[in-house]
């Protein structure tokens, strides 16, 4: 190396080292305050199911539901806080094992029935082509439920979010399709960022679910994306992984 640019280099090789120990410290941060807002959190829960109980005449019903209603959004918060902190973690994943991709739809897809009916959304299954895909199960349930569970909440009543399994080649994909009122094409390239919501930013949700389906994506290898459909208003979220066979 010429002896001019090692000042250079060295001094880019001190940037990159802070920066490192600015996001570990970062994450530490994460996962400690997200352990820290567990207990409490639980507490107040405790709390709540005592004042209900004791509530014999109905007269805190609804500030009690509220409250209650509240603490299920932070616990939820704090819960994908901890997962995220898992993935930005360099330790080792569990060893990745076959799984039938149909299956797993079927099952999250059954999950979020209710959750589908108490918005009176249709959702089912249009396709279900034979595909098995070594990974991490329980990564792959998070990024179809994250998934799903996004088309549910941006839907609006009397729509429809279908989900399909499809093989090609050596790859299988799993869309998720819905009718809602799709992303505006400015904030597509956003949407995996963590804590971005996408128009309209009154509807429920953290910011992260998405965040959180791309980076157990990228652990299993597999490709996420996100487009407005072409053949009316609504979303075509896309799970795409290589194929393996089946045991």
């Amino acid at each position: 190396m010429p002896r001019e640019v090692i000042p250079f280099v060295s001094a880019i090789n001190q940037s990159l080292a802070r920066l490192r120990a600015l996001l570990e410290q970062q994450q530490r941060f994460i996962s400690d305050a997200a352990h820290e807002l567990r207990t409490p959190l639980s507490a107040l829960q405790i709390q709540i199911d005592n004042l209900r109980h004791n509530d014999r005449d109905g007269r805190f019903a609804q500030r009690l539901t509220e409250i209650e209603a509240g603490i299920g959004r932070a616990t939820g918060l704090v819960a994908k806080l901890l997962r995220l902190a898992r993935y930005d973690a360099p330790s080792s994943s569990p060893p990745p094992q076959p799984v039938d991709l149909a299956q797993l739809a079927v099952d999250v897809v059954a999950q979020l029935t209710p959750l589908a009916e108490s918005r009176s959304i249709d959702l089912g299954i249009t396709r279900r082509d034979e595909a098995v895909a070594h990974g991490v199960p329980a990564d792959l349930d998070i990024i179809l439920g994250n998934l799903i569970e996004n088309a549910l909440h941006y839907t609006p009543p009397g729509g429809s979010v279908d989900v399909a399994v499809e093989v090609a080649g050596q790859e299988a994909r799993i869309e998720v399709r819905d009718t809602g009122p799709g992303i505006p094409q400015d904030d597509l390239a956003r949407v995996f960022e963590r804590f971005f919501r996408a128009r309209p930013q009154d509807a429920e949700g953290s910011g992260l679910g998405l965040a959180i389906a791309r980076a157990a994506a990228q652990r299993n290898n597999a490709r996420l994306s996100l487009a407005n459909r072409e053949d009316g208003s609504g979303l075509v979220a896309s799970l795409v992984m290589q194929r393996s066979a089946r045991p």
